[in-house]
């Protein structure tokens, strides 16, 4: 098995550095080649190949690239990112792809805890203000999920994802520092144990979701607005 440096070492999981071994001669390029994976992205259309995952790892700029590895397994199960990294601005946009088809996790909040310790690494050592990202509008249980890391809905974009001619809504949801240093005051760590963070998700689970109310209000009340609007 190929080892890679541990960047960011957490509790379930490590945020590991990739480099052109790994990108050439590990499953890593294979993980864009199910559609389980892809479901929500706009990659897998075109199959992806050893080579193309090179040149991609070798094309990278502007951008913080961390594969997450399970910690008991010793199995590199995605990869989560920050990209578009402006130092004038202090912002950046997240991403996190899951190998779905390893299942065997330490923690079904992997993905959970991989996006709070880049969110930490992001505020606390590259000084970032903004993490934003956008997500399709189906992925709501991870969107909530996310919201146990500072992150809330900003905004939907009307039939933004376009994939093999097919259109769908997509979300922005973003965490800004002063929310982050929030729930740093309240737990020290935004990840602070895997046991607080399944006893919150469980409360999670029962609590009347904003996503559902504000995406009922965004799809009601914008339609008779405009409606109006046209009209005139």
């Amino acid at each position: 098995m190929i080892s890679l440096e541990v960047f960011i070492n957490g509790e379930n999981i490590n945020l590991c550095k990739p480099d052109k071994d790994f990108a050439l001669n590990s499953d890593w390029y294979n993980w864009f080649n199910d559609p389980k994976n892809t479901k929500f992205l706009e990659q897998g259309i075109k199959k992806n190949t050893r080579e193309d995952q090179l040149k991609f790892f070798l094309s990278i700029k502007n951008r913080l690239l961390l594969i997450i590895q399970d910690k008991k397994t010793k199995k590199y199960v995605g990869v989560v990112s920050l990209s578009n990294i402006n130092s004038e601005k202090r912002t950046c946009e997240l991403a996190i792809v899951r190998d779905l088809k390893k299942n065997n996790l330490s923690t079904p909040l992997s993905s959970l805890e991989a996006i709070s310790l880049l969110t930490e690494h992001a505020f606390e050592k590259m000084k970032i203000r903004i993490i934003s990202a956008g997500q399709h509008i189906e992925l709501e249980k991870w969107q909530n999920q996310m919201e146990l890391a500072g992150y809330k809905i900003e905004g939907i974009h009307k039939d933004k994802f376009f994939k093999a001619g097919e259109e769908s809504d997509s979300v922005s949801i973003a965490c800004n520092f002063k929310d982050y240093m929030y729930l740093k005051k309240k737990r020290k760590k935004l990840w602070d144990s895997n046991e607080k963070m399944l006893k919150r998700y469980k409360k999670l689970l029962k609590v009347e979701k904003f996503s559902k109310k504000f995406k009922d209000f965004f799809e009601k009340e914008k339609k008779n607005y405009y409606k109006k609007i046209f009209e005139l």
